[in-house]
């Protein structure tokens, strides 16, 4: 039954999909399906908090796997952990975080500190009327992403909260108590269908 709304809701929500660069145009068609999945949890009954993190987990499923295999491939030009973010880091905005992406970068922080100007993912969830999914579907992918690569992720600030930029801050230390939203509990894969089933 949720799966069923959701397709119907992805059919009407795709007829306004933005068009933008390769890379932004495939996450966003990702996005498209977390806002379908999300509105028909929602509809079903799941609390917010609850069908958001089922949309987490989902997605981190889907990347995982993919961005581990690419950051295992970066030992072949580096061995120094901050040269292997920075690696990581500049591939994803040269061939995924594309255009209308807009990023500044700080000179003296390696590579790893940096702020995101303009996010057409914290753009179309405000134009679905989903700002609130931002942090789910994309935001909560650093600090996952950041632990896989064995580094700390800080945050203080989004632009899907009505901030003017969203600060990236990856560090290789323990000095990170300031994180502003911890990596979310990783949940058995499990539970998430005996819930989707349950809400059927």
């Amino acid at each position: 039954m949720i799966w069923r709304n959701a397709l119907s809701i992805r059919r009407e929500i795709k007829r306004d999909r933005p068009n933008h660069s390769t890379g932004v145009n495939l996450l966003l068609r990702y996005m498209e399906w977390d806002c379908a999945l999300y509105r028909a949890m929602r509809e079903h009954g799941l609390l917010p908090e609850r069908a958001g993190d089922l949309i987490a987990e989902i997605n981190w499923d889907l990347f995982k796997g993919p961005i581990a295999t690419a950051f295992g491939a970066t030992r072949l030009a580096a061995s120094r952990p901050q040269t292997r973010i920075r690696f990581m880091l500049d591939a994803m905005f040269a061939f995924v975080f594309t255009a209308p992406f807009q990023r500044s970068k700080d000179p003296s922080g390696e590579g790893l500190v940096f702020d995101v100007l303009v996010c057409p993912l914290a753009a179309y969830f405000k134009q679905q009327g989903l700002p609130e999914l931002t942090r789910h579907a994309a935001c909560s992918l650093d600090y996952r992403m950041a632990a896989q690569w064995g580094a700390g992720f800080r945050r203080r600030q989004t632009l899907a909260e009505g901030a003017p930029s969203c600060d990236f801050r990856f560090t290789l230390d323990e000095d990170w108590d300031d994180a502003r939203l911890p990596p979310p509990e990783p949940r058995a894969h499990s539970r998430q269908s005996s819930d989707l089933a349950a809400s059927e």
